[in-house]
């Protein structure tokens, strides 16, 4: 094991620490808590690099078996082992990737039982599963070449032509898909992206990220292991690299022009410009770096132009899945930190997998016949004391072992504490419910039509305090965004200076805390004990009046009504079992962005007028624009 091994594994267990440290924050607080991500944004870096960047990263396995099998290039067998290795742990921190992105993991394997053959999602998810199942195949006769299974051993080797050629085709399908998910999106993706050819444009770019990446993993490993490279092979790979980016780039600008938006790359915008920067790096330097005889027989400038084209194809796959979209959503994403640290983690993990195959298996000989090498020079090296307690710190593989350990347990402890644990929620302020007979709630942010005339018709009109179950002193139906000010975030209702002003001052806080306790929160007597009669309403739903906070609109409205609906989609009469699902509300045939927008705008023109007429009145009410009554089927919406 070379000193450049030992940092590099030194530097890899302490991400994978922090990692550690925010997936335990994912997995118990769920995405909120460690991501920026919204409903108008929800693919983010996790989608963008761990998935759609993971598997175009993984293209080198089937790539490189076609070359060295089914073209019979001899020259290449050295690299078949490392490219399917990689394309193996490839996947499979694919799968580990979309384990954080999903809102409920738990349902990862819901498409082997419920299949839906239209959807292109449908067909990623199963080529992913067997595409991985067909590289753990292939890649088997390595574990099982220095054991007793030999028998087993060569049967896999015979098949491993037909593994190599199933392979290949399933990846063909599965690198294609990623593209046509984005064919849903003619509105949202920007044109310089946007093409017919999706699903061909992926492949092209998959096979030249593929061999980019089988150079740059071969020249790291060389590096790593103070091995001298295989030129010869790296020559010849980039050769092919140079030829599949040619023939990208030709397919990408003459896509363009036929569809008349070439000159789109040409104007002063930042998509523009994102295209040459995404372009000059995956394709046009490289190219022209690997048309240069001196530099393929360059180590360094092998390694530099296939550098450039991972990064380049990594950043396309980032802008086809999210930057190329902001021009329609207008959003601003930056991910946070747990998530960078999310998917460099994920990288860093099977990192470490790769190195320790490397080192135990014979998949590349001679880094395993120079680990055993070191392995039997530490029998004569002399043992290291402690300098302190004069303890011996054992051999130099067990001494890193525990280095890597403190590394790890110490990032995990830095991760937990830096990690935040409540969710990354912010302001989303809601006004008062407009409208008639059919009232806006949540209004303009997250806005649900509620029938408020035909719940009154349903429950009755004795039975107001099922929703509205706490007032203000004095007050009657007082609304829901009084203490529900906010989407998501609580909202304090109990003001402790106003208790003290109307109570007498300090002398009256024996009213709500016992002299034998100290005052605290914790220790106060319950709000329902003084304003059971001027505050709260009879209802069964809530009984107790004791929290100083409301929670917000989102999370109380679906409290109250869900409970509410579950019952009375149990009622035969009725005719409407599905109407607790989330769509009886949450209907969204068409974009309500500009909609309520150009409201909110209505809105605040109205109140300037009110205020100029009757600026008392638009302080205590705030007045609606009048509204034409909205047609609805019979059914309760909540937010």
């Amino acid at each position: 094991m070379t000193r450049r091994v030992q940092i590099t594994k030194g530097i890899l267990w302490f991400i994978s620490g922090l990692a550690a440290a925010v997936t335990i924050v994912r997995f118990t607080r769920g995405l909120g808590a460690t991501t920026v991500l919204s409903d108008t944004t929800p693919w983010g870096l996790w989608v963008g690099f761990d998935v759609m960047g993971g598997v175009a990263l993984a293209a080198g396995g089937f790539v490189i078996g076609a070359i060295a099998h089914v073209f019979k290039r001899e020259r290449y067998h050295h690299a078949v082992r490392p490219a399917i290795l990689t394309a193996l742990l490839g996947y499979a921190a694919v799968a580990v990737g979309l384990l954080y992105d999903l809102g409920l993991p738990w349902n990862i394997w819901h498409p082997i039982i419920f299949w839906n053959p239209h959807s292109p999602l449908f067909e990623v998810a199963w080529c992913v599963m067997l595409y991985l199942t067909v590289l753990f195949l292939e890649f088997l006769p390595v574990f099982l070449e220095r054991t007793r299974f030999t028998k087993l051993y060569r049967t896999l080797l015979r098949l491993q032509l037909p593994l190599i050629i199933l392979g290949i085709s399933i990846s063909t399908l599965h690198q294609s898909s990623l593209g046509t998910l984005l064919l849903i999106m003619p509105f949202r993706l920007h044109p310089l992206w946007y093409s017919p050819h999706l699903p061909e444009l992926f492949f092209v770019s998959a096979i030249c990220l593929g061999l980019s990446m089988v150079i740059f993993e071969s020249s790291v490993t060389s590096w790593l292991y103070e091995r001298k490279p295989n030129i010869r092979m790296l020559s010849g790979l980039s050769r092919f690299a140079a030829g599949a980016m040619a023939f990208y780039l030709g397919f990408r600008f003459i896509d363009l022009a036929h569809h008349h938006k070439l000159g789109l790359a040409f104007q002063n915008t930042f998509e523009a410009r994102l295209f040459w920067v995404e372009l000059a790096t995956s394709a046009i330097i490289p190219l022209i770096l690997f048309l240069i005889p001196k530099v393929r027989k360059s180590h360094t400038g092998v390694f530099i132009a296939a550098s450039m084209g991972v990064v380049g194809f990594l950043l396309n796959r980032v802008d086809a899945s999210g930057l190329a979209q902001v021009w329609a959503t207008g959003a601003d994403y930056f991910p946070a930190w747990t998530e960078f640290v999310v998917s460099f983690g994920i990288v860093s993990f099977f990192a470490l997998i790769y190195l320790f195959i490397q080192e135990h298996f014979p998949v590349e000989k001679e880094i395993l016949d120079e680990e055993a090498k070191w392995q039997q020079r530490q029998l004569f090296v002399l043992p290291r004391f402690d300098r302190l307690t004069r303890v011996w710190l054992g051999d130099q593989s067990f001494a890193s072992r525990r280095v890597y350990s403190l590394l790890f347990v110490s990032a995990l402890i830095l991760g937990l504490t830096l990690t935040p644990w409540e969710p990354l929620v912010e302001a989303s302020p809601v006004t008062r419910a407009r409208g008639g007979k059919v009232l806006r709630v949540g209004y303009p942010i997250g806005t649900v039509e509620f029938p408020h005339a035909e719940h009154i018709k349903r429950i009755g009109e004795d039975q107001c305090g099922v929703c509205h179950h706490l007032h203000k002193p004095g007050d009657l139906g007082t609304p829901c965004t009084e203490c529900h000010a906010d989407l998501y975030l609580e909202t304090q209702i109990f003001s402790h200076v106003r208790h003290i002003d109307r109570l007498g001052g300090n002398a009256a806080c024996a009213r709500c805390h016992t002299p034998e306790k100290p005052p605290a929160a914790a220790s106060a007597a319950k709000c329902s004990s003084c304003h059971e009669k001027d505050m709260m309403a009879k209802n069964e739903v809530v009984t107790s009046f004791e929290h100083t906070a409301a929670p917000g609109l989102r999370a109380a409205a679906h409290k109250l009504c869900i409970r509410c609906h579950r019952e009375k989609a149990k009622d035969p009469e009725l005719k409407k079992p599905d109407l607790f699902r989330c769509a009886t509300c949450h209907r969204s045939p068409v974009n309500h962005g500009d909609v309520i927008l150009e409201a909110s705008l209505k809105d605040q023109e109205s109140e300037t007028l009110k205020g100029e007429k009757d600026p008392v009145a638009i302080e205590e009410t705030p007045v609606a624009p009048e509204e034409p009554p909205v047609t609805m089927d019979h059914t309760l919406a909540t937010d």
